[in-house]
């Protein structure tokens, strides 16, 4: 908005001195006609007293009894100056009657003077009638310059009165209009930008405070910008410390996860689950080299062909390699998936070292259960064996029918010693086997090539997957109830053949022990209810379930547990 002053100005401070300077030049105006005028109606005033006393001195000639030349002589000589002096005082009004008026005052007072003493009394009386009437005519017209003199003085007070009072309201209104008020909108818009609210409108003027408030709405623009600037800086900070915790948290949740319980194939999708979640996959598994392949809820990315592989590198060798596609390219979700990737191998590889550990240290174990058997329990079958062979030898020595009982219980004994024997031999084979890292199937195969010297029926390996990880107590129960299940088709069922097979479905394994021999009985004898009864405890140590039942022709011994 732009300012139309009387006196058109850029500046609050030229207005303002261009009326103060009106203002001192109508003062000194005003103050120099005052003192003008004021000296000349004093002049005026004193002619006019002059003039009085010239009046009544004629008068009071005219009046006399008898006129006194020298008197009038003298009188004359002290009046004629004194008009001579204030003829041409006032400038500001037409005064030339007032001149011709003293002119001939004057006039008549000197040809009075020159003609005083020649004059008859009653020529001398009529000079003297025209020179009160010349005086009253000049007193008059000095009267009336006086008038008019008040009247400029008059006039000049009021005018300079109004032009005082009009720049004085004009001032008032001026600073209230384009000073103060501008001036508290400056102050509010100074609080409400140190209270960061930055929307506030600005006077348009052309002047200082126009100046001032562009200059602060530029700089409020300016700071506005910068703590825009600043508070996106610390959002981004913000955001970006949040997004550090988050993917902080959820590795350490992982850690945690993956290295506080036990390591499983429901643990490892779990944390496949998260890692997808968080990190927005479209598809991603774990791949291992051994053929175990777990899936994410998502899916498997090998199954599209354009995944992308990270190596889970285990001591400088790849463990396996997980398979994921994202939608975005996020180095940092590449980066929490190398950092995922770097915990589940160290996952991995603790949870390896751990089973190894535990098999050794069960190897041990059994090593040592094998020698306390064979320096006990094996020697102590040996003796009563042989005991039981000497005793027979010694009741077939005797003729005495009655030791027929006798020789028949010992000859019981003997076989269940033997039997005996023959089975703790079997087991101080299987405690000494040499079980590979994590390899069941390999187990399986040393214990088959061992069984099958003890049997003309064939002993052979259908499907058999390995691709799963167990315990080291989870492989032993599994190798035992095996090593049973043979053993039972080796003894009770007169068969040919003997298929074992292992099946790694979905979050669980089925071990199948088939036989093509007569079938189990309903209720089996003694020897094999006690074999059962251990197979039924072994599953129960693995959590799994046992089943046996009969097939079409021979026995089916089924193993199933969740790995």
């Amino acid at each position: 908005m732009k300012i139309n002053l009387l006196f058109h100005s850029l500046s609050i401070t030229r207005v303002i001195s261009t009326f103060s300077v009106l203002l001192l030049i109508i003062a000194g105006t005003h103050t120099l006609i005052f003192i003008t005028t004021s000296h000349s109606q004093a002049n005026n005033k004193e002619a006019i007293t002059n003039l009085v006393k010239l009046k009544h001195k004629a008068i009071q000639f005219l009046h006399a009894d008898s006129l006194d030349r020298d008197l009038i002589h003298r009188s004359l000589n002290s009046f004629s100056p004194l008009l001579a002096n204030k003829l041409l005082e006032n400038k500001y009004f037409d005064v030339n009657a007032i001149h011709f008026s003293n002119i001939n005052l004057r006039a008549e007072l000197v040809t009075l003077q020159h003609q005083l003493y020649q004059l008859s009394e009653q020529e001398l009386h009529a000079q003297l009638n025209n020179v009160v009437e010349n005086a009253e005519l000049t007193i008059h017209q000095y009267q009336q310059l006086l008038e008019k003199e008040s009247s400029v003085i008059l006039v000049s007070e009021i005018v300079v009165f109004l032009l005082i009072s009009l720049s004085a309201l004009f001032l008032l209104i001026y600073c209230r209009r384009y000073i103060v008020a501008p001036i508290n909108q400056l102050e509010a818009n100074v609080n409400s930008i140190s209270n960061h609210h930055f929307n506030v409108e600005f006077s348009d003027h052309d002047n200082e405070i126009g100046a001032l408030s562009t200059g602060l709405q530029s700089m409020s623009a300016e700071l506005e910008s910068l703590i825009n600037a600043m508070q996106k800086k610390v959002f981004d900070k913000k955001t970006e410390l949040e997004k550090a915790n988050e993917t902080i948290q959820f590795l350490f949740t992982i850690s945690q996860q993956l290295s506080t319980v036990k390591l499983t194939h429901s643990i490892i999708r779990d944390a496949l689950n998260a890692l997808a979640k968080q990190t927005n996959l479209t598809k991603l598994c774990l791949e291992l080299v051994n053929g175990i392949e777990i899936d994410s809820d998502i899916g498997c990315a090998t199954e599209t062909g354009n995944n992308k592989r990270i190596p889970i590198n285990i001591n400088g060798s790849p463990y396996g390699y997980l398979n994921y596609i994202n939608g975005i390219n996020d180095s940092e979700d590449n980066s929490i998936i190398n950092s995922f990737s770097s915990l589940l191998a160290r996952a991995l590889y603790q949870e390896e070292y751990s089973l190894q550990e535990q098999k050794l240290l069960l190897v041990e174990e059994r090593g040592v259960i094998a020698r306390e058997l064979h320096d006990s329990i094996a020697q102590a079958l040996s003796f009563l064996k042989i005991q039981c062979t000497v005793l027979r030898r010694q009741l077939e020595a005797s003729a005495d029918k009655e030791n027929q009982g006798a020789k028949t219980s010992v000859n019981n004994i003997e076989e269940a010693v033997t039997e005996a024997y023959v089975q703790l031999r079997s087991l101080l084979s299987t405690f000494r086997l040499n079980i590979g890292v994590s390899d069941f199937k390999e187990a399986v195969v040393i214990m088959i090539s061992q069984l099958q010297k003890q049997t003309t029926a064939k002993i052979k390996m259908g499907k058999f997957d390995s691709n799963f990880q167990t315990h080291a107590n989870q492989h032993i129960h599994m190798l035992q109830i095996v090593r049973e299940a043979m053993i039972n088709a080796m003894k009770h069922a007169d068969c040919n053949n003997i298929v074992i097979n292992c099946v790694a479905e979905e979050k669980q394994v089925v071990i199948t022990v088939r036989d093509d021999g007569i079938g189990i009985e309903d209720k089996p004898g003694k020897n094999n209810h006690y074999g059962i009864e251990i197979m039924n405890q072994r599953a129960e140590e693995l959590n799994a379930v046992l089943q046996i039942k009969n097939l079409t022709i021979g026995t089916e011994v089924k193993l199933t547990f969740k790995i």
